[in-house]
């Protein structure tokens, strides 16, 4: 029997369930960081804000070092604002930006750092403040895989002149990013005003996410009810997809830069139990690294205080092999950051294209109950002793 058909899958992100859309009385009175903090604005995408930072810190023309280790559309983003970038080594073991690379490549066209928190784990955010300090640059922080992530006590985002934030990727939202600008609003140039998005497709996806939340929760009848349901409401379907905006693609579309995020995922973040999020998702990476941390060497060998993690990184040395076992078992995990963008030259960062080679995300979000974990460490380890 297909393994497929007896197991419940094992989803990469969270989905929406039925307490996600209650407000809950004592996160009414403060919004979850960033959210509500002064010079924030809320878009619908990520790359959206790395697009509007540039704009408002006067970027364009100018060259932002970027670290080597990136997604790759965050790196389009920056170009197609109009800045130059030039690539920074990360340190394959401990993934820290080399601030020595970093200062060899400045040149007098450079202005900013650009700060990436892979994972939610964070950069050395003192020592890149004093660097760009020292050398007369902005700091700009990624926080698009770190949201509700902090350094001890210090929210990450509240350090650099401009932060990015992406949400859909840690809290069940159909789509949502933020940038938020901690400079002087005299130094930054206006960004384009952004605007509502197209309701239909935000309110088909949360439905869509509702629906298999149940499904998951349920089983069969779950699934039954989400067939009926879909069957009935088709036609709606259809409509909100011809003007759907994809989110999570490594692709930069300059037509829906000016997106803000709708009311629906605003309110729902606002509502989110951010401490919760927090609490679920550090048990879940700890009982990940209880059962795998002394299979193969992790990419972070322990969990500092106050991080959100995204996932549990593994390097493995078979990654289409392993991945191909986790998704034939049902467990959605990821092939993280495989390629680099075009304009880097892969050549020049060889421990950056081994963390590519190597590099899977497991899934330790806020939904997984213990037997998730379970399957989880016991399909990874068969895939790995195979």
């Amino acid at each position: 029997m297909d393994v497929r058909e007896t197991v419940r899958p094992v989803l990469a992100l969270p989905t929406l369930g039925p307490f996600d859309v209650v407000p809950r009385a004592r996160t009414r009175a403060k919004a979850p960081f960033p959210l509500g903090a002064p010079g924030f604005e809320a878009t619908y995408l990520g790359r959206n804000a790395v697009y509007r930072a540039v704009k408002r810190l006067g970027l364009s023309g100018a060259e932002v070092l970027v670290p080597a280790y990136h997604h790759g559309v965050e790196i389009s983003a920056l170009i197609e604002a109009g800045a130059d970038v030039r690539f920074v080594r990360v340190d394959g073991e401990t993934l820290m930006l080399d601030l020595e690379d970093a200062a060899a490549q400045m040149s007098p066209r450079t202005r900013a750092l650009y700060l990436i928190h892979y994972a939610g784990f964070p950069q050395p955010l003192d020592a890149a403040r004093a660097f760009c300090r020292r050398h007369g640059l902005w700091l700009i922080e990624d926080c698009a895989l770190a949201t509700f992530s902090s350094d001890g006590t210090r929210a990450l985002g509240s350090v650099g002149d401009a932060a990015i934030f992406c949400f859909y990727k840690t809290v069940p939202v159909p789509h949502g990013g933020g940038l938020l600008m901690r400079v002087d609003p005299q130094a930054a140039t206006d960004g384009e005003p952004l605007s509502a998005p197209p309701w239909m497709p935000t309110i088909s996806h949360s439905a869509g996410s509702l629906f298999l939340t149940g499904e998951r929760a349920l089983g069969r009848p779950g699934a039954w009810v989400r067939r009926v349901v879909r069957a009935m409401t088709d036609a709606f379907v259809a409509k909100a997809w011809e003007s759907d905006v994809p989110v999570g693609t490594q692709h930069f579309d300059r037509n829906v830069v000016t997106l803000g995020m709708s009311s629906v995922t605003r309110w729902m973040i606002r509502h989110v139990d951010a401490e919760k999020v927090v609490r679920r998702r550090r048990e879940n990476w700890a009982a990940l690294h209880q059962r795998l941390g002394g299979l193969r060497p992790p990419v972070w060998k322990a969990l500092p205080e106050g991080v959100c993690p995204l996932f549990y990184a593994l390097r493995v040395e078979d990654k289409d092999r392993v991945l191909e076992h986790l998704h034939r078992h049902q467990i959605e995990a990821v092939d993280f950051w495989r390629w680099s963008h075009p304009a880097m030259d892969a050549s020049r960062f060889p421990e950056v294209e081994r963390l590519r080679r190597e590099v899977i995300e497991l899934p330790c979000h806020q939904d997984l109950t213990r037997d998730d974990l379970e399957r989880i460490a016991d399909v990874t380890r068969a895939a790995l002793s195979a």
